[in-house]
């Protein structure tokens, strides 16, 4: 007597179906990684104004780039930014982008006055202050000022560029950044969690 034997699940099938399994656990994964790459964090979303705030600019030397400030002398130059409207987001987590033709500097809260080596009234050491506030967050209505650490008059320098600047040089910083009046100028500022820009735009110091 002859006995026939049937396997229930021919090897065929089953490397099929592996393979089909295979396929669904990979497509899983990629779909859940895709979900965690889209939720990365996005940039406040605001709108601000900003005026360039000119206190004084006084230089004993106008034949070269260095500051060199009469006696006693101080002043609050810098940028001044208001809410407009939008997000709300904190100084801490902000830089803001200056740039004068192909001249760029990024300046941020963490970023330390040189006070041995400024303009800027005494108390003073850090380039961002809230106005009317000191709770660090900026919602619509809130103003707040990127400080010009020192300014100089290079009108009478043999060279370009010549004129009056604010400038920005922190503490221990290799370089830093001049804006001559009169000049247009470029500004952005960064979501730093992100590198995203929430705004940008442009100023002319007058």
């Amino acid at each position: 007597m002859t006995t026939k034997r049937e396997s229930a699940v021919s090897p065929v099938v089953g490397v099929m179906l592996m393979l089909v399994v295979t396929i669904i656990i990979a497509a899983v994964v990629s779909g859940f990684a895709g979900g965690l790459a889209g939720e990365s964090r996005k940039a406040p979303q605001a709108s601000l104004g900003v005026t360039p705030v000119i206190d004084a600019i006084a230089d004993t030397d106008t034949t070269n780039y260095a500051p060199n400030y009469p006696p006693n002398f101080t002043a609050k130059n810098g940028l001044m930014f208001e809410h407009k409207g939008g997000d709300g987001f904190a100084l801490t987590d902000i830089a803001i982008q200056l740039q004068s033709q192909d001249a760029k500097y990024t300046i941020s809260m963490t970023d330390t006055v040189n006070t041995s080596s400024t303009c800027l009234p005494s108390g003073i050491t850090k380039y961002f202050e809230e106005i009317g506030s000191n709770d660090g967050f900026i919602t619509s209505g809130d103003k707040f000022v990127l400080y010009a650490d020192n300014c100089y008059d290079s009108s009478g320098a043999a060279y370009a560029p010549q004129g009056r600047a604010l400038s920005w040089r922190p503490q221990g910083a290799a370089g830093g950044f001049a804006a001559f009046l009169n000049t247009k100028c470029q500004y952005a500022i960064i979501d730093k969690a992100s590198q995203k820009v929430i705004q940008k735009g442009e100023f002319v110091l007058q």
